[in-house]
């Protein structure tokens, strides 16, 4: 994927994102604090949340896009691992903030009074927040952008949390018994293991792990498309952010080959791979 491009999908899902969630605080808060119910007003502060993390997300890539200084030769790529952490920070917040506020309301349960349209607006939420969430997650692993997808799957979470919410409504109108407390919990309970996740990737992807071995492959499928090229015997690359994947490669090519055959064979890989899977790579012989 050309760099431009990424950068234009994340933005363009962050902007979405937080434009999305603005709305969903303003309908939630609204209808959390007219019913009294503390599922609906935790919902709306997790959307508040979204927020922010799409903030973070933007300001990751913004920073990521820096050029390479004196202090950073390979660029500022790492930054959006560290977006990630943050991101995953929030979701936990989210979910030992949930925690708190669920507990209390097991022990001490208050039915709060729900109207016909609030059930319309949050059974709403739930179906945009799932679509929306796939699509986040998508963009996200498609763009390697792991603050993105952690977002996603916040978004997933999300809808949970709202489906929760829809049913908690549900039973209090049609049997006048509140289960917000027990719903809070549970759902608490997925989003802190969600964003253990996605720190623990994230701290994986900055201090630095194994290249990806689908990326491996490719990368050794374009080499050995190069005409002259007779194997691919080591190649070794290094992620210093989602944009900036470089390494070296030691090809085998027939002895008899001139110098001229050889450098127009190693600029042809340096160019095609380059271009096909924005990867910088060093060719040996």
């Amino acid at each position: 994927m050309l760099m431009e491009n990424r950068h234009e999908r994340i933005v363009g899902a962050s902007i979405a994102g937080v434009v999305i969630n603005l709305v969903f605080v303003g309908l939630k808060t609204l209808i959390g604090v007219l019913s009294g119910s503390v599922s609906v007003v935790v919902d709306a502060v997790n959307n508040g949340t979204d927020v922010l993390s799409a903030l973070v997300t933007l300001a990751g890539v913004k920073l990521a896009r820096r050029k390479p200084d004196k202090e950073h030769p390979h660029g500022h790529g790492r930054v959006e691992y560290i977006a990630a952490i943050g991101v995953g920070l929030i979701i936990l917040a989210v979910g030992i903030g949930a925690a708190l506020a669920s507990v209390p309301k097991i022990s001490r349960p208050e039915v709060a009074n729900y109207s016909a349209l609030s059930i319309v607006v949050i059974s709403a939420t739930v179906i945009v927040k799932l679509v929306f969430g796939r699509y986040l997650r998508k963009v996200g692993k498609v763009t390697r952008s792991r603050s993105l997808e952690g977002t996603g799957v916040d978004a997933m979470f999300d809808a949970a949390l709202s489906f929760g919410t829809l049913v908690g409504a549900v039973v209090s109108m049609l049997f006048n018994v509140s289960i917000d407390g027990i719903i809070g919990v549970v759902i608490a309970a997925f989003i802190v293991k969600s964003a253990i996740e996605i720190i623990s990737e994230a701290m994986g992807d900055l201090i630095g792990r194994r290249a990806d071995e689908r990326l491996v492959r490719r990368v050794r499928d374009v080499i050995r498309g190069v005409e002259g090229v007779k194997g691919v015997p080591k190649l070794v690359l290094h992620d210093y952010g989602p944009e900036d994947v470089s390494g070296a490669v030691k090809i085998e090519v027939n002895p008899k080959m001139t110098v001229r055959e050889l450098t127009e064979i190693t600029e042809e890989i340096e160019k095609r791979v380059l271009e096909e899977l924005d990867v910088k790579l060093i060719v040996g012989v």
